[in-house]
């Protein structure tokens, strides 16, 4: 057991190393200009240990993805529920005046790995890749729900919801409405969460909330 968990170790390490060097290399020269040999020297690694853990660059790429949207879950379970649905002054659900945390988070996130996103998003047109993303984000969202339905602060979801329609939906606003800021950059992270908020909150609330009664009448929307 102690030299399996050596060995687990290790792989986590390498492929933090292969990870961290490709964006290294990222930043400075474009991700079209960076080959396997080039993250290798970086990592300080050969390249049959690259072929060992990845098939080429893109799967490399994507698994920082997947390692970044995995932190995010985590950070965004920490959230309390109710910070996902900012009350208004007036008592009802959807804020369109100030950006609720959990969505300035992942917009924040954004800004932050701007390159990573444009690099994914631009590639969108390779059904590998396009496959990968909705895969990772949606198993997220799906991480991520059944997490808060599980903790001591649930959320309460309509029986007839899917989780998975739910995350398919979350994963097709979301996706768009980043491809859209990317080529759009004047917008702040805050300015693109309400806006955000203002097309989505309003049928997300409808599916989340403990009962109708709870819901703003159309005429509080």
């Amino acid at each position: 057991m102690e030299e399996k968990n050596k060995t687990d170790r290790r792989i986590v390490r390498t492929r933090q190393a292969l990870r961290q060097a490709l964006m290294d290399l990222v930043r400075e020269k474009g991700y079209e200009n960076v080959s396997v040999e080039e993250i290798t020297q970086r990592a300080d690694l050969g390249r049959a240990t690259f072929y060992l853990h990845y098939h080429d660059k893109e799967e490399l790429l994507l698994d920082e993805f997947s390692e970044m949207a995995r932190e995010r879950v985590q950070a965004l379970s920490a959230i309390p529920f109710s910070q996902w649905l900012p009350a208004l002054e007036d008592g009802s659900l959807v804020s369109e005046n100030k950006a609720a945390p959990p969505f300035l988070l992942i917009f924040q996130h954004v800004t932050e790995n701007a390159q990573l996103y444009q690099i994914l998003l631009k590639n969108q047109s390779s059904n590998r890749i396009a496959e990968r993303i909705r895969a990772i984000v949606t198993q997220s969202i799906n991480d991520f729900v059944q997490a808060k339905v599980d903790s001591d602060d649930p959320i309460p979801l309509f029986a007839e919801i899917p989780v998975d329609l739910l995350a398919a939906f979350f994963y097709g606003a979301l996706v768009s409405s980043i491809a859209w800021w990317l080529e759009n950059p004047a917008y702040s992270a805050e300015e693109m969460t309400r806006m955000f908020q203002r097309m989505f909150l309003p049928g997300a609330q409808r599916v989340i909330a403990a009962k109708i009664s709870d819901l703003p009448t159309t005429k509080n929307l």
